[in-house]
């Protein structure tokens, strides 16, 4: 989870890996 953390910040950041980052936590 900790190489995931930075990746979620920065899409997160972006607003365009919202999905991703709900399928990511859905898996």
């Amino acid at each position: 989870m900790s190489v995931k953390h930075p990746v979620i910040a920065v899409t997160g950041s972006s607003g365009a890996g919202t999905t991703t980052v709900k399928n990511a936590f859905e898996h």
